[in-house]
């Protein structure tokens, strides 16, 4: 996301919060060794089971009073679906520990608000070396106020039966829960949720969330139940601090069905692979492989086209705001060329750029992003220039936002200075690295505080923008200086490529530059990133 501070002529965008996701896919509950992922999947119907909650306390998720009937996965089930189907020519899908099948309604209530119903089936594999012995889904709408909205999970099933919780209850983000045997190394767990989000509007008017709605718009990102990382032999269930991006999760792939009314705009993560009018009903069938986790947008929204590099962009726009579609466009179209042209290539065929007012400056999701600020004032562009560059510093190339927040937001700041220095010349460089660093020692309560530190060590929101945004990208224009050119932008290109949709964290970075430019960059680092403390510790 975007928080603006002026300096100068130039507005630095201090980014708070991101954002982003099987022949077997739902084979047996509990298998063997993982089986290679396919290029063809095929999603079969989940198991019927009555609407009427589960009869055994323990295992009943506080049911609506109401039972809302729940929707096939018709068409999916009827289908090969290709994963690859949102990737450009010569990406490949890499090996995920979760598969995921989801189908959602969305429907806009008298009140104001937005109600999802949806179902979710997923298969997540124990990939570590010992066995696993609960499951955690994280309830991200839930959070904070950054989610103007409330989630609730009406059951959850493996293929023996309901799951008994262990912790967690209506309201909270953390739900675990209590598996029938330990999951072996290398083994599959099949499991089904049913699950309601109410969002609330509101968005525009609080200038800072996520999740609710604005101008009629519903933003809906991470709505499903999320299988979270395993860190250390272990769920990785902390939530964030003020100022900092809340998700943390792999790399999945994702079979999912939306329906909304069909006079709306459907906006989601990945590529629409079937779309039909049912009644008053629009159906889309979508595929995002591999993306960390979904943004799903529903509204008023008019489509613009451009394409650069094989790759199309879609600006959805409000009516207010048709005017600046053209715009929102150009910065996108050339922040994606620059990009591919200096770190490496975009891997899917579609970007959308989402007219979000209210949703911060912006916020990042695979292969989506929402800009808050469209219209006249030149942070429209800077907003939207980083959160593009964050299609390669947090989508692609995966950081623990929590912890290490510098590995993409110090990353996307300084893709603004690629952008104008591409656009505008060497000496465009040169002023806005001096704009940050102008920023940051003015606005630092200590200017030797590190980039590297996690969120919740900075004293303040004001200290995390200014070192980690800031800062950071002016150690990066200083890193640059140090290796030249020639090296630095080599070591960018092997950092992306090697560890594309994977995670990556401050010491595997300092390494990469290392082999690249032959040289001892420790004092740089310890002097910049980490400190006297060193890298933080999973």
């Amino acid at each position: 996301m975007v928080r603006l501070h002026r300096i100068g002529s130039l507005a630095v965008a201090g980014l708070a919060l991101a954002s982003l996701a099987c022949a077997t896919l739902l084979g047996p509950g509990v298998s063997g060794s993982p089986t290679q992922l396919p290029t063809q999947v095929i999603i079969p119907p989940e198991p019927t089971r009555s609407n009427e909650p589960d009869p055994t306390p323990e295992t009943e998720l506080s049911p609506e009073p109401t039972a809302v009937p729940q929707p096939t996965l018709d068409p999916v089930d009827q289908a090969p679906v290709d994963l690859a189907a949102g990737l450009l020519p010569g990406q490949t899908l890499p090996e995920v520990a979760t598969r995921y099948a989801l189908d959602v309604t969305v429907v806009f209530n008298a009140d104001g608000t937005a109600t999802l119903t949806g179902r979710s089936r997923f298969i997540f594999t124990n990939r570590e070396a010992g066995p696993i012995e609960d499951l955690v889904l994280m309830l991200w709408p839930n959070h904070d106020d950054q989610y103007l909205s409330t989630m609730t999970l009406d059951s959850v099933t493996g293929v023996a039966g309901p799951l008994t919780q262990i912790e967690g209850g209506p309201g909270d983000v953390v739900q675990r829960f209590a598996l029938p045997a330990p999951l072996a190394a290398g083994e599959s767990l099949d499991v089904s949720t049913a699950f309601r989000v109410v969002a609330r509007p509101g968005i525009d008017e609080s200038g800072a969330a996520r999740f609710g709605l604005t101008n009629d718009v519903l933003l809906a990102p991470t709505f499903y139940p999320l299988v979270p990382r395993r860190i250390a032999g272990a769920w990785d269930v902390e939530l964030a601090a003020p100022g900092g991006d809340t998700t943390n999760s792999d790399t999945a792939t994702y079979v999912y069905v939306v329906r909304a009314p069909s006079d709306l705009a459907i906006v989601a993560s990945g590529i629409a692979v079937d779309e039909r009018v049912e009644g008053n009903q629009l159906i889309q069938t979508l595929v995002a492989a591999p993306m960390r986790d979904l943004a799903l947008v529903v509204g008023p929204l008019t489509r613009s086209v451009a394409e650069v590099d094989g790759v199309t962009l879609n600006a959805y726009m409000l009516e207010e705001h048709a005017e600046f579609a053209d715009d929102m466009l150009a910065y996108g179209t050339e922040q994606v060329r620059v990009l591919n042209q200096k770190i490496g290539p975009y891997p899917f065929k579609e970007l959308d750029l989402v007219d979000a007012p209210g949703a911060f400056g912006g916020i990042e999701y695979p292969g989506e992003i929402f800009i808050g600020v469209v219209g006249p004032d030149p942070f429209f562009e800077i907003a939207t220039v980083h959160e593009v560059g964050h299609q390669w510093f947090y989508s692609v190339l995966g950081d623990d936002q929590l912890r290490e927040p510098w590995l993409d937001e110090a990353f996307a700041s300084y893709t603004e200075v690629l952008y104008f220095e591409a656009t505008q010349g060497a000496d465009a460089r040169a002023s806005y690295v001096e704009d940050f660093r102008g920023y940051y020692q003015v606005a630092l309560s200590d200017e030797r505080l590190p980039i590297g530190l996690p969120v919740g060590q900075y004293r303040d929101e004001s200290d995390y923008y200014a070192a980690v945004y800031a800062k950071g990208a002016v150690f990066l224009d200083t890193l640059r200086t140090t290796m030249g050119d020639d090296a630095f932008f080599a070591f960018l290109q092997a950092y992306y490529s090697q560890n594309r949709f994977g995670f990556v964290t401050g010491p595997l970075l300092q390494q990469t530059a290392e082999s690249t430019c032959g040289c001892d960059l420790g004092p740089l680092f310890a002097e910049w990133v980490y400190g006297p403390d060193g890298p933080p510790t999973p």
